[in-house]
């Protein structure tokens, strides 16, 4: 019964930690800084990840492999006014401004 127990819970703590999508949302400002690519969304808060800006601060790191890929598009996408369903790093626990890992632009 304990092994049981102890797996169930390894199982759930493991999903808690998933990496989670947004739903569809824009971009409410940008904010290029030495640390990263920051950026708010509109629609969208996760005050569990992110403890600023009520919950809708994310960023882009700058050591992220496609960080000008992301970079660029984020840019194109604030232009256009589109929207975007981000995936956040939620391995990182709550931070100010937590990591994405990658995302997509909505025509």
């Amino acid at each position: 019964m304990k092994v049981i127990a102890i797996s169930l819970s390894l199982m759930l703590s493991s999903v808690a930690m998933a990496d989670p999508w947004t739903g569809k949302t824009k971009i409410k400002w940008l904010y290029p800084a030495a640390s990263g690519f920051h950026f708010g969304t509109q629609e969208y808060a996760n005050s569990d990840l992110s403890s600023c800006d009520h919950g809708t601060r994310f960023h882009i790191p700058l050591d992220h492999p496609n960080y000008n890929a992301l970079v660029s598009s984020m840019l194109a996408a604030f232009a256009a006014d589109k929207q975007i369903n981000i995936n956040i790093n939620g391995e990182e626990g709550k931070s100010c401004s937590p990591s994405i890992n990658r995302f997509f632009v909505h025509k």
